[in-house]
């Protein structure tokens, strides 16, 4: 690792809190109980027996958490990330997460809004508003939350309505002509039995990234709005109804990559120092702009087109609880959508290269049966689930007039125009029994045991169309990518998967006192296999297993009252066997299961509130992950201008044997610190300062393990300060966010059809603004 003294620390601080507890003066803050709902019912969060990061609305409303980008910085496990389109955005806790725009594959990580499963990534990136709680939970939750949670799960809860109409109004501006405004409101229709909450929201902000000779601010841009409109509804005191329905959109240019590194290993000369070369040269001889690192850094980039996201998400959902003297009852039925349209310029330079366009509709029906039970000794959660789900997609690959230029063939090699339209089409349904029991041995000793069954069937049907020369396959491996593989002629594909498979989980839970409790865990999670919806070589199978995991952890959660202090450690190994992996190979994406994926690793998370007006935080995760068992895995580009070194373990299919190699986003060292302080000026007006500061360690960023693809450590800090108005429950923040405008990215990929490049899609610079609110 580059860097190691912040994990260093941050070990040291945990265990010299442990051994300073009871020389510390007895605080004069005060410890608030969290309540989770990890277990599908209400607990305290140091109750429970799960490493889980718990949020309330008061806290996101302090750190300014806007969307989930927002939420990793103060969430050392999660990682969020995004590469060509949002839609294409990725959930990572521990390391482990699915990267692809491949149609056939979904997340490792589960996405739950309201109680209701979100199956498409991008259906999360739109702002976060009138929110009550986030949960991360870490770790396999393949009991209770069942599908697509090998790696963990998100859960978030929007704010209820209410019979004392609470709200609020918001507006906020700032830099790269910022501007959003968002509100919430209950109201009620009948005291006691009927209320309703409207809640809406809308932000629009330049782009901080410019296009060579095509205008300043243009990419990376926000433009997005969404409303939300519920009712609460209680006929007796034992049953309640709440209906959610929902409606956003998002129409962004988003998103850019910039030339990141450029090798001259071919000419022996250091990077930099050589006018352009190799197909740069012939974008030049074309009348083409080539950008280098220098102007990736002045966030600068060439493109032929600016890249469209466009995404459109509603639903519609029913939850019903009914409450008797020995049980409760719980339905969530739910429908929703979730439409996408990308249009991105693939070839990634200032000339006509090629450009692909995807059109994505998906809707899903799934409806939760529930009952549950808590006593003295014994207490149980049991249930039924059904999953439907229907996906269409369009995707054209389009062919520039520049191409031909690009790779220097004749000028009618390929002509503007030609390419691929790929129609898929997949109908996928999955029904689940779960149980989840506590038995209290004692007083003090819990033992938990649940068991989750689960059928998958998934029938898909790729009707693929060419207009492209099929004499023309760059797919070998002298180029090292699959630049062509979306052109390249493939037959018609329908196949079918079916599967089932029993996830559980067995914890013992021993309250050592009435402040600690220490714990012990096995759990299993699971993600279905399927269908590769891309156009793939024909010595690749079209299907790929299902992922399981298997994870192990110890840990404690410790309250110390007199010290205002919560210390909460978690050390935990996960072995997932069949990680369903992608790597972007300059074109297209090579998708296989990993053999075996080990993670592995120590989790702490301090607070302490050292006054009634002062809190301190510090999380710190280290996680260590590698393929432990990857054979078949993708290869790095082994040609002389490349890193003058052949990948290794080569196949004869032409994949690579990559076992030892690390988890690709993984980093493996994560620290972030919080400070609040809050003061009053006068009996009408309080004030707060927050800061937050996060340290991330560099990591790999492509599952090939390329050499050149490891991208470096970087620091974040932010902070707000803020005035509150009390007579009026009105305050105004000052924000900043990487006030040190810290140059860091995310995805490192190979530039298709240019000698030696490599991309890398850019995080947000330093930003800061002004938010004014008034609450109800």
């Amino acid at each position: 690792m580059t860097v190691f003294k912040p994990a260093v620390l941050s070990t040291a601080v945990a265990s010299a809190t442990l051994l300073l507890l009871p020389g510390l003066a007895q605080a004069q803050g005060q410890l608030e109980e969290v309540i989770v709902t990890a277990q599908k019912r209400e607990q305290s969060m140091q109750d429970v027996p799960v490493a889980v990061t718990a949020f309330s609305a008061q806290q996101l409303e302090k750190s300014g958490v806007k969307d989930m980008f927002d939420l990793q910085v103060n969430a050392p496990s999660l990682r969020v990330g995004a590469s060509q389109t949002s839609t294409t955005t990725t959930f990572a806790i521990r390391g482990v997460f699915t990267s692809s725009q491949n149609f056939g594959l979904e997340p490792s990580v589960g996405l739950y809004v309201d109680g209701v499963y979100r199956a498409r990534q991008g259906s999360m990136i739109n702002n976060l508003v009138d929110i009550s709680s986030i949960e991360v939970l870490r770790g396999p939750q393949g009991t209770l939350f069942g599908r697509n949670t090998p790696a963990g799960a998100i859960t978030m809860s929007t704010a209820m309505p209410d019979f004392e109409g609470t709200g609020f109004i918001e507006g906020t501006v700032g830099d790269y002509d910022l501007y959003g405004l968002s509100g919430a409101k209950s109201f009620t229709a009948i005291e006691d039995v009927l209320a309703f909450r409207v809640t809406g929201f809308g932000m629009q902000r330049d782009g901080y990234i410019d296009i060579v000779d095509g205008g300043d601010d243009v990419i990376n841009d926000r433009d997005r709005w969404g409303a939300r409109l519920q009712a609460l509804y209680l006929p007796t005191d034992s049953v309640t109804v709440r209906v959610i329905a929902d409606y956003s959109e998002v129409d962004e240019t988003c998103c850019a990559s910039g030339s990141f590194k450029n090798n001259f290993v071919a000419q022996d000369l250091p990077p930099g120092s050589a006018p352009v070369f190799g197909t740069d040269t012939n974008i030049v001889n074309i009348g083409g702009t080539v950008v280098d690192q220098d102007d990736f850094y002045d966030r600068e980039v060439a493109v032929a087109r600016p890249p469209v996201s466009q995404n459109e998400d509603s639903g519609l959902s029913v939850q019903i609880d009914w409450e008797t003297d020995s049980f409760t009852l719980t339905s969530i039925t739910a429908y929703r959508e979730h439409d996408s349209f990308d249009d991105a310029d693939i070839a990634f330079t200032s000339v006509d290269g090629a450009y692909r366009i995807n059109d994505a509709e998906q809707n899903q029906f799934t409806q939760e049966l529930r009952i549950a039970n808590e006593s003295d000794r014994f207490s149980y959660v049991a249930g039924l689930y059904y999953y439907e789900q229907e996906l269409d997609n369009s995707r054209q690959t389009i062919v520039g007039s520049d191409l031909s230029g690009i790779i220097g063939l004749s000028p009618n090699a390929f002509i503007g125009g030609d390419g691929s339209f790929d129609v898929n089409t997949q109908d996928h349904t999955s029904y689940a029994a779960f149980g989840q029991v506590d038995y209290n041995i004692t007083d003090d000793l819990i033992l938990t045991a649940g068991l989750r069954w689960t059928y998958e069937d998934k029938d898909l049907e790729n009707i693929y169309t060419d207009d492209a020369p099929p004499s023309l396959d760059f797919s070998q491996d002298n180029w090292g990518f699959y630049f062509f593989a979306p052109l390249t002629p493939q037959d018609d594909l329908s196949e079918s998967f079916d599967d089932d498979r029993i996830t559980g989980a067995l914890k013992i839970s021993w309250f050592m006192n009435d402040d600690v409790m220490l714990y012990a865990s096995y759990g299993t999670g699971y993600k279905s296999g399927g269908v590769n919806a891309d156009r793939i070589e024909e010595q690749f199978n079209p299907l790929f297993d299902a992922e399981e995991s298997e994870s192990y952890e110890v840990g404690m959660k410790a309250d110390f009252p007199e010290q205002a202090m919560r210390l909460n450690l978690a050390i935990h190994r996960t072995d997932t066997d069949d990680l369903q992996t992608s790597s972007f190979q300059g074109g297209g994406f090579f998708l296989s299961n990993a053999g075996v994926a080990e993670t592995y690793g120590l989790e702490a998370d301090l607070y302490w509130a050292p006054t009634d007006s002062t809190t301190l935080t510090l999380g710190y995760a280290y996680n260590h992950g590698e393929y432990s068992d990857f054979e078949n895995g993708p290869c790095w580009t082994g040609t002389p201008w490349h890193t003058g070194e052949a990948p290794p373990g080569l196949n004869e299919d032409g994949s690579c044997d990559i076992s030892g190699g690390d988890l690709s986003g993984n980093a493996e060292n994560v620290v972030v610190l919080t400070v609040n302080q809050d003061f009053t000026l006068s009996d009408t007006m309080t004030g707060f300062i927050y800061g937050e500061y996060s340290w991330v360690d560099d990591r790999m960023t492509d599952v090939n393990n390329d050499p050149v693809k490891y991208d470096g450590d970087y620091n974040l800090i932010n902070v707000r300060a803020g005035l509150r108005y009390e007579p009026w429950d009105a305050y105004v923040t000052l924000w900043g966010r990487n006030l040190t405008d810290e140059e860091y990215t995310g995805t490192i990929a190979d530039a298709p059809a240019q000698t030696g490049r490599f991309i890398a899609y850019y995080e947000e610079p330093r930003t800061w603004g002004l938010t004014l609110r008034k609450d109800f």
